[in-house]
């Protein structure tokens, strides 16, 4: 998954949809909230000796990969939350995780208005690929989807 992880934050900073600066100022008030209300994530990442100084561990602890800023059809700025999956049956089973608390308080207090979990493939899927996915759905209604993505080698 890291390298599906890599060419996705790569694609989406290149299409200018990555919004790092929101992931960066958040980083504060998430940290305290993984070790307030998750404790039990804040213990395993200790114990497993997880590189707490790197934002996207934090990050994914609430299963996000990235965070895209995309504009909606009316012009409406939305923050969606990204987690990929390789596997199908482990993409329905986050999207039923993030479903649920804590992961709906949590967006709603960081200002984040979706959560889209992809079905990627192993290889790397090409920008224009993305490009369609993310403006197909972003007008759809619904907070959190499961969406599976065909690409093509970029």
């Amino acid at each position: 998954m890291v390298a599906q992880t890599m060419w996705f934050r790569r694609t989406a900073r290149q299409l200018q949809v990555l919004d790092t600066q929101f992931e960066l100022a958040c980083l504060p008030q998430l940290q305290a909230w993984v070790q307030l209300k998750m404790g039990h994530t804040w213990q395993r990442m200790r114990q497993r000796g997880l590189d707490v100084h790197d934002p996207l561990v934090w990050w994914e602890q609430v299963r996000v990969h990235g965070i895209l800023a995309l504009e909606t059809s009316s012009g409406r700025l939305e923050r969606v939350a990204v987690w990929l999956e390789t596997l199908e049956s482990k993409a329905y089973g986050t999207l039923e995780q993030v479903k649920r608390e804590p992961y709906t308080t949590l967006r709603l207090e960081l200002g984040i208005q979706r959560h889209w979990v992809f079905w990627v493939p192993r290889e790397p899927v090409a920008a224009a690929v993305w490009c369609d996915v993310f403006y197909r759905h972003i007008d759809q209604k619904g907070t959190c989807q499961m969406i599976p993505v065909v690409g093509t080698e970029s």
